[in-house]
Order: structure tokens, then sequence, then C-alpha cells
């Protein structure tokens, strides 16, 4: 009996425990890539003008025929950046993954995944968590979630840098979403990756790679520490061929005797069909230049769809975010609205469109609410009284309102917060502006509770010293109008940029009111130069734009970069003597109009000023 019961015992323990539902594979080890195809593009890289097999549109071919490799090397906030999750896979990169587990549940919450050749680490989230909202900062590994399948890991990216999917300059847009196949066939990590952009891509693009578990594998430190050794005038400049000049867009078509047609990418020519089209194309007899044309993709949708009638915005969704100390964004209220929260109130850098007024102050309400700050006062502070036992946290109070230009949509809501129970400011700083914004305010007959009540006029302004515990220094541009401010909160370290700077848009130049291309550059210079980032391009310094998504320096390097470009462009075709309506027709934006463009007449206005201003210092 006793060695039955014994037997009946070790049976019933060697049962396995029942599974955890949806239990997933372990990818945790270290992993080394298998070298067996695409050397071209993990090696050395794809030649100038190497684009097949990318199912590309003609805006990313313009991108890519007009880069130059020296482009990086001449940018210290590009030496070191590193790829995105829409080209990592294909990187020569050993990597190690790890668990990362909730330390009371031991459930599986992440993997963290860590690159030889990207500082930092990738979290891939398991818990369900939602996604980040639209004005939420897009870093180069995005915004990873992902769900087991059997053996399979899908893990999906948003909230991207712009990129490339080619290094030798084919782009991947902000809009980029990455769908990430991740295979466990022991010992082998097959990992399948479909890039979804909408911008420069007209099918999904699907590329793939195997690691092998490599259990000694050590990840050595980043190699890479950006120098920024380049004379004052060479680092504001952007290295790039203007459309139609680079001359080696033809050498690989010649050197291996293929039709130019065939090397152009597309997604017509990566189906069988097209085989019998090419065969009937010839190779170039010579290594002449090759002088592309491009077409009018359908990217350029919204240029076309100004005749539509619009209905008003309704600023229904608006968002409060977090963006570093004590300062926050609200979004959704037309232009973006900044906001320091703390122990002397509250101070907004602009206010929004006019109809959005009252949702700017209960969104502002309900912020404060949730923040709660502590009393953090310097006893040097201007305010006499504290908020937190003065006033409630029901009914914060509004010191005042900065304004960064006169436009619509960031000075609309002045009146509506001038007027609230909200808005107690201290002695005559309530609404704070240079003096061109109070000027023209005036003589446009703006509500006198709209209109600036402190302005300055030099190329500086600081207001208080402490401020919520920390100096705010206002400066002073020539940009999209005479009269711009870009708002510097010190401790927090944020700026507030205006519309100097938009993440996902043109800038509204108006050179009726002192606006040019070489003052927006100008500007964004310097937001760079105030600026510092924490590593590999991002983090440090934080900017809210004028309109988008919280960036970084290395966000606004990218949006420099792109006006220099377009600058160069436009001043090439002055000096050829060509007119306005033949700059337009020439679309010499056409590249980065699928993200900047898509608002409709924004393209069309940008570049008429852009025009103007160039030709007007002429």
């Amino acid at each position: 009996m006793r060695i039955g019961s014994f037997l009946l015992l070790l049976v019933v323990f060697a049962q396995p425990l029942p599974a955890q539902e949806n239990s997933p594979i372990d990818l945790s080890g270290t992993w080394r890539w298998v070298e067996h195809e695409e050397l071209d593009e993990r090696r050395f890289g794809p030649d100038p003008g190497q684009y097949w097999g990318l199912p590309i549109n003609d805006a990313a071919r313009m991108r890519a025929d007009t880069y130059s490799e020296e482009w990086v090397s001449a940018s210290a906030l590009l030496q070191c950046r590193p790829r995105s999750t829409a080209y990592q896979p294909l990187g020569l990169d050993p990597l190690a993954i790890e668990k990362v587990e909730d330390p009371l549940t031991r459930q599986l919450v992440a993997y963290r995944i860590a690159y030889q050749k990207t500082p930092g680490n990738r979290v891939i989230w398991l818990d369900g968590r939602p996604r980040p909202s639209e004005y939420a900062q897009h870093s180069w590994d995005g915004f990873s979630t992902g769900k087991f399948k059997g053996d399979m890991l899908e893990v999906t990216t948003t909230h991207l840098k712009e990129s490339y999917i080619g290094r030798n300059g084919v782009p991947s847009s902000f809009h980029t979403t990455v769908i990430e196949d991740i295979y466990l066939d022991e010992p082998y990590l097959q990992w399948t990756f479909t890039v979804i952009d909408p911008d420069y891509l007209t099918e999904p693009l699907v590329r793939s790679a195997i690691y092998v578990r490599a259990p000694t594998l050590q990840i050595p430190t980043y190699p890479c520490q950006p120098e920024d050794d380049l004379a004052v005038g060479d680092r504001y400049k952007t290295p790039h061929y203007l459309p139609g000049e680079n001359p080696y867009l033809s050498e690989m078509a010649f050197k291996y005797k293929i039709p130019i047609e065939a090397m152009r990418g597309g997604a017509e020519t990566t189906y069988p069909e097209w085989h019998a089209i090419g065969m009937k194309l010839l190779a170039p007899a010579t290594n002449v230049a090759y002088k592309p044309v491009y077409k009018d993709d359908s990217t350029r949708v919204a240029e076309r769809a100004d005749a539509q009638p619009k209905n008003p915005p309704a600023y229904d969704k608006l968002e409060a975010l977090h963006v570093a100390g004590n300062v926050y964004l609200i979004g959704g209220a037309g232009g973006n609205i900044a906001v320091s929260i703390g122990g002397d109130g509250v101070v907004m850098v602009d206010s929004g469109a006019a109809a959005a007024g009252e949702k700017v102050l209960s969104a502002t309400r309900q912020l404060a609410q949730n923040v709660r700050p502590e009393v953090d006062r310097d006893a040097a502070s201007p305010f006499a009284d504290s908020w937190q036992t003065e006033h409630s946290f029901a009914q914060p109070a509004i010191r005042m309102i900065i304004n960064t230009n006169d436009t619509p949509d960031h000075i609309g809501g002045n009146s509506a917060i001038s007027g609230s129970p909200m808005f107690r400011p201290i002695g005559g700083l309530r609404i704070v502006a240079h003096q061109s914004v109070q000027s023209r305010m005036v003589e446009a007959n703006a509500a006198p509770a709209a209109v600036p009540t402190t302005t300055y006029f030099s190329d500086a302004y600081q207001l208080y010293r402490y401020l919520n515990n920390q100096a705010v220094q206002l400066f002073h541009l020539n940009a999209t109008t005479d009269g711009d401010s870009i708002v510097w909160f010190r401790k927090s370290d944020v700026i507030a940029s205006g519309d100097v700077y938009n993440s996902d848009i043109y800038p509204p130049i108006d050179v009726s009111r002192g606006g040019s291309i070489d003052g927006v550059i100008e500007g964004l210079n310097k937001i760079i130069d105030l600026s510092v980032t924490e590593f590999m391009s991002q983090g440090g310094t934080m900017i809210i734009p004028g309109h988008g998504w919280i960036s970084d320096s290395g966000d606004v390097g990218y949006y420099r970069d792109m006006m220099m470009i377009l600058r160069d462009r436009i001043q090439s075709m002055i000096d050829k003597g060509m007119t306005l309506d033949q700059v337009k027709a020439a679309k010499p934006t056409l590249d980065y109009d699928p993200e900047y463009g898509r608002q409709p007449g924004v393209t069309a206005r940008f570049v008429e000023a852009a025009y103007r201003s160039l030709k007007d210092k002429n």
C-alpha cells in the first residue's frame, strides 16, 4: 500500500502545471545576426540611385536623389543618429533581449532590447497599455507593443522619428508604422518586419533577418561620439544636391549594364509582369548624369482639396501632456499651449483659438488639480501671496499669458482667459509679447482684453528671476513675422517655439509682416543653439512646437535642414530667372509635401512666401 501510494504521488507531481493563458515564448538571451542576404544593404550600403525592390513613390525618389552622404557628418546633431525600427533589423548589430517582469506577480510586462550600435534600450510593452497621444514625443525606437501568437511575437511600433529605409537617402517618415513578426525556432530567431509608410511607400515593404543564439556574446559600448569641429559658417549648411544635379545616379546602371528604370524602384518593378517591360529597356551606353523627372504623386492630394468646404473645428479633443519639469502641453486648441504650473500659479504661453477659450480654461483647471504642485518658492519670488494657501486647486491662478506671435490660433483665447476669474495677474504683467505683436493687434482693433500689456523691444527679455522656481526668458526672432518670440523655461529646460518650428507642417511665413525663410532658418538655429541632447540625437531639451508633437533638438535639426534645402532650391530657381508660377509648377517641395504639406493650401502659401522673401532680398 505504501509503495502504491508513493507511486501515485510521483505520477501526480510529475504532471506539468497548467500553462498560463497566452503563455509567452522566451526570447531572452544574446543573439548574433546570420549573414546570408542583402549584403549590399548591410555592409557598405547601396549606391546612389539604387532603389530596386523598394515600393517607393516619386517623393521618396526625389529625397534620395538629392541626398548627399556628407549631410550626416556635417551635423553634430545627426552624426550618432541610430537606426530606427523601420531599418534596425537589417543592421549587423548583435543584440541582447531581457525580460521585464512585474516584481509582485512575476508576470512578463515587457521585453527590453539592447543593440550594439544603438545606445539605450528599446522596450516592447506586453501589458496591453494604450498608445501615446498624437502630441507625444517621437523617438528612434518609437513606441512598441506586442502580442503573442503561439511561437510568434507580433510587435506594432508607432511614434517614430523621421529616418530612412535605405542608407543612400531613401526616407521613412514620422507617420510610419512598423509591424514585426518575431518567430522562435531554436536556436534561430526569424525576424520579419513590415514598414507601412503612407508618405513615401505605395505598398508595405516587407523585409527579414535571421539571428542565432550567441550565449557568450557581450554587447559593447556604443561606438560613437559626435564631433562638432566645423567652422562657424559651415555649422549652418546642409550638404545636398539640387534636383537633377546628382552626378552619381546612373553609375550602378552603367556598371551592371541594366536599365536605369530597373534601379529606380517602385512597387510595379517588384512584380513578375514587369520583367517583360524591363527586357525592352536599354542600359545606359555611357555614364552620363541622369536627369530624373518626377510626377505629381497622390500624396499631394491636400493641395487639390482647397475648394472643398471645411467644417469649423470643434476643439473637443484637448489633451494635456507632461513635457519636463513643471511644464505641460495643452494640445488640440488650435496652436499648442505651453503651461508652467507651480507654487506661483500658472504661466501660459499662447492661448489657442478664440473658439477654444472656455475649453482651455477647463483643461488648465483640470491639469492643475491633477498636478497639485508642492510649494516650491524662493524668497526672492515677486509674488507676495501663496497660491496654495490663498487659492484652491479647483480655481488655480493664471498669472500671465505670453504670446509668441499675433496669429489667431495663438492669441485667439487671450480675451476669454484674461476675462476669467482664474486670471489673477500681479501688477501689469498680464499679457507679454514683443512690441510688434501689440502694435498689430491695436491696429487691427483687437479687444482690449486680448492686447499685450507688457512688451519688449530687445533681442532677449527676462521675466522675474524666479517664476515657479525657474527663470523664464524670451528671445525675439524675425522669422514667420517680425514679432516672433520663443520662450525658454530654464530649469525645466523646455522651449516653446511658437510657429518658428512646427513638427508636421510648413511654417506660416507672412512676408507682409516681416517674415522670411532666412529668418525661420535663423530662428531654428537659435533653438538648436539653446538646446542640448541627452544621447543619440534625442532627449535633453524639449521643444513645444507651434503645432504638432513634443520634440527635441534632433527633430528641430531635421526641420532646419529641410528649410535650408528648400531655400537653396527656390533660390536657384530665382537665379535662373523663373517666375513664381514657374517655381510652383516645378514642385520644389514635392519630396517634403507628404510630411509637411498635408493641410490644404499650406504648400502653395509656403512656396510663395519663400519665393517672395528671397526675391525681395535680391
